[in-house]
């Protein structure tokens, strides 16, 4: 794949994005119609995409933003694309919940771990409530987490970059292992072995990142890359997680991708509290009162489920 294709895709995603939040307003608009129109390109790619993700939202958006455009003529219906893409591009939805597996039809199948091997021999790893789109082609291995963690283990094939785009940013890889964790416009992206391109928003500089190296990126802005120890790091594949001067905002979203009832903070001003320590992921139940007890916090299990306030001495 060449850069320029690359680049395309990257585009495509960011916009798909910005569509599944609803209506652009009328800055976007423009900015929208304008990119549509750089290159014929842009619309195939964008439509192929859109027809993946199967979200009426999404559509709706696009189809709306097309009203006010020269390209609502220009091209065929995005209707009528269905059969192309099936026969131009191989295309899977991993949509994990406590490992559901769901392709664009609406047969489903359930497995018993987040383990996955794709077409290419690539391996991937998903935390529950983890939701993963990948669309391969002859040209490309495109991917897009939508949400929550993976661990990727990727096959070496330098004609094929291997991109997964995250909310803004991007990680292009061509044999590595390497972790993303997406939660809104927050992405953490860890590399195991090799090493990977990470970019914030499309226009920003690539941050070339080695093994033993993390960086967060926040709204599509990079922070300092930093060395962290593969030996001594809890991965979240052994059933834990460790924090360090986070919020608990941050820990209780990811305890969240675990547990069968929402953990709600019903007090706001205790999100921004800084927390450190080994968790348990799997077992809410335990964990919460560990941070009761450690945070003085107040936990109620109710019918709209774990209630997080704060303690009244």
């Amino acid at each position: 794949m060449t850069s320029q294709q690359e680049k395309t895709y990257l585009e495509a995603g960011e916009w798909i994005d910005r569509l599944a939040d609803g209506d652009l307003d009328a800055l976007n608009k423009r900015r929208f119609i304008r990119w549509l129109d750089e290159r014929e390109r842009h619309q195939e790619v964008l439509e192929r995409m859109i027809a993946t993700w199967e979200d009426p939202a999404v559509h709706a958006a696009y189809l709306n933003a097309q009203k006010s455009s020269k390209i609502a003529n220009r091209r065929r219906s995005l209707v009528t694309w269905g059969s192309a893409i099936a026969a131009s591009l191989l295309v899977i939805a991993l949509v994990f919940s406590r490992y559901h597996v769901i392709t664009p039809s609406t047969s489903s199948q359930l497995i018993t771990s987040a383990h996955e091997a794709l077409s290419d021999g690539s391996e991937v790893q998903l935390q529950p409530k983890s939701e993963l789109i990948v669309l391969f082609s002859d040209d490309t291995r495109a991917l897009n987490l939508k949400k929550g963690q993976v661990y990727f283990d990727v096959a070496k094939d330098r004609a094929r970059p291997f991109v997964v785009k995250a909310g803004l940013s991007s990680v292009t890889a061509v044999g590595t292992a390497f972790n993303i964790d997406r939660q809104g416009q927050r992405v953490d992206v860890v590399v195991h072995e090799g090493i990977v391109e990470v970019r914030g928003k499309v226009d920003s500089a690539p941050v070339l990142l080695k093994a033993g190296e993390k960086i967060t990126i926040n709204r599509g802005v990079a922070e300092p890359v930093q060395r962290v120890n593969l030996s001594q790091v809890v991965d979240w594949r052994t059933g834990w997680i460790e924090v360090d001067d986070e919020s608990l905002t941050y820990l209780l979203e990811r305890l969240n991708r675990y547990s069968d009832k929402p953990i709600l903070i019903i007090d706001s001003t205790i999100g921004k509290h800084r927390v450190a320590g080994r968790f348990k992921l799997e077992d809410t139940t335990q964990t919460l009162a560990v941070l009761s007890s450690l945070y003085q916090l107040e936990v109620a299990d109710t019918r709209s489920g774990f209630e997080i306030r704060r303690q009244v001495n």
